[in-house]
């Protein structure tokens, strides 16, 4: 078997597309980085006696050795990456961002966890992100994890990290365990989320299946699927629909229900078990959604552009993760944009979101 022709580099340049010779350009406006993620140790040393043996990272009981091992090898050669500001510092200015919004490994979300030690441990990564960002607050901003194994929790640790620790946002699974976001007992949540202008971030953590064993196809599908699966409900359950100004922020570009919305609208014309709650074609609520820019190819980002409007986009890197984009504000000026739209996408979009002024961040 031949060697791919494409080089092996994880945390380089996307294998996505064609990249810009020499230093590519960037905006004047503050550029800021909605979707990156931290590892907060002491919660992972805290949650350990409390989880399943599979751990909290479920899917990867679906994946296969090999993978697995890649998996620890990768977590290993990326330690201070995940934890360490000064390397994340160094990574920001290669990367031209600015300010990076920190949230948990999505593995910490410990939802397989009973609800009090799911609200000690939030406790431990919303303070561990705080301990982490205090000292660099023009380059860092904190977004808040939650207990949402039980919504009173939720909601009681989501006014925590909102009015104590100054956060602007909170990162969510795309499930909580059997409940999908639209189950009836996270109204309140939704409700107060929407009371308090918080950026909702939705980040999945892959749809299990017995066929994704291979080639990574537990991420490369499973977790854009599983954003799909919450989008959907948050459409046809209606959350979108009762709760207009909330503000989901979906990771990798919406997945798979930014690129085939069709579908949905024509469900809808077709079948009457789609409009049980909605009373507006699918794609009206899709709209309503707030999207990263993780999608690797120019001609996606166009479309999304085109699709949801400027004002709805926003920079991701899932930084520090091997399928992360390493050159984001390359990637939104090799797209066909106007000005006004980069500046947007690469920073004034996010902090518009999480209520912020551009002027705290110059340097």
């Amino acid at each position: 078997m031949s060697e791919p022709v494409v080089p092996l580099d994880p945390y380089g340049p996307s294998a996505g597309r064609k990249h810009m010779t020499g230093k590519p350009p960037r905006p004047k406006t503050v550029t800021l980085d909605l979707h990156s993620h931290l590892r907060i140790v002491e919660a992972d040393e805290f949650v350990k006696p409390h989880l399943p043996p599979e751990g909290s990272n479920t899917a990867l009981r679906f994946t296969n050795p090999k993978s697995r091992e890649y998996y620890a090898q990768n977590a290993k050669a990326r330690a201070a990456a995940w934890t360490d500001i000064p390397t994340r510092l160094a990574d920001m200015d290669k990367m031209d961002l600015d300010v990076m919004a920190i949230s948990s490994l999505p593995t910490q979300f410990y939802y397989v966890t009973e609800k009090s030690v799911g609200q000690e441990v939030a406790h431990i990564v919303n303070d561990g992100i705080k301990a982490k960002i205090k000292d660099h607050p023009k380059r860092f901003v904190g977004i808040g994890t939650l207990p949402m194994q039980d919504t009173d929790m939720a909601i009681k640790e989501l006014d925590r990290v909102v009015n104590d620790l100054g956060f602007r946002g909170i990162q969510i699974g795309a499930r909580c365990v059997n409940d999908e976001l639209s189950a009836e007992r996270f109204e309140p949540l939704w409700k107060r989320c929407e009371e308090l202008g918080v950026v909702i971030f939705v980040h999945p953590s892959s749809f299990e299946s017995n066929r994704f064993s291979r080639h990574h196809i537990t991420n490369i599908i499973g977790n854009p699927l599983d954003t799909t699966t919450a989008m959907h409900y948050l459409i046809f359950d209606g959350v979108m629909m009762r709760y207009p100004k909330i503000k989901f922020y979906m990771s990798h570009g919406g997945a798979f229900a930014s690129a085939y919305s069709a579908r949905m609208d024509h469900a809808f014309g077709s079948r009457p078990d789609t409009r049980e709650t909605i009373t507006e074609m699918p794609s009206t609520y899709l709209k309503q959604f707030y999207l990263d820019t993780i999608v690797f190819s120019t001609h996606q980002l166009k479309y999304l552009v085109e699709q949801f409007g400027a004002d709805h986009i926003a920079l991701g890197t899932d930084y520090p993760a091997d399928m992360g984009e390493y050159t984001p504000v390359e990637h939104v000026y090799q797209t066909d944009l106007t000005e006004t739209e980069r500046e947007k996408i690469c920073g004034l979009n996010a902090l518009k979101m999480l209520g912020l002024d551009e002027a705290q961040f110059k340097r």
